[in-house]
């Protein structure tokens, strides 16, 4: 059974509101975007901790 706290559709169907009025007012990025950056993120951590690894292999 799913138990929804008192005053949650409220406060989902403003913050869904919000988010619909800032897309309109062209803030926010697309998704692609999004991704791109995720993927550049995830890659140089990936290259930070194999640079990290490869240090403490070899200190």
């Amino acid at each position: 059974m799913f138990v929804k706290e008192k005053g949650y559709d409220e406060f989902l169907a403003q913050k869904i509101a919000k988010g619909l009025a800032q897309l309109e007012a062209g803030q926010g990025i697309p998704l692609e975007q999004a991704k791109a950056l995720v993927q550049a993120t995830i890659e140089e951590t990936a290259k930070d901790l194999a640079d990290f690894e490869r240090e403490v292999a070899y200190a």
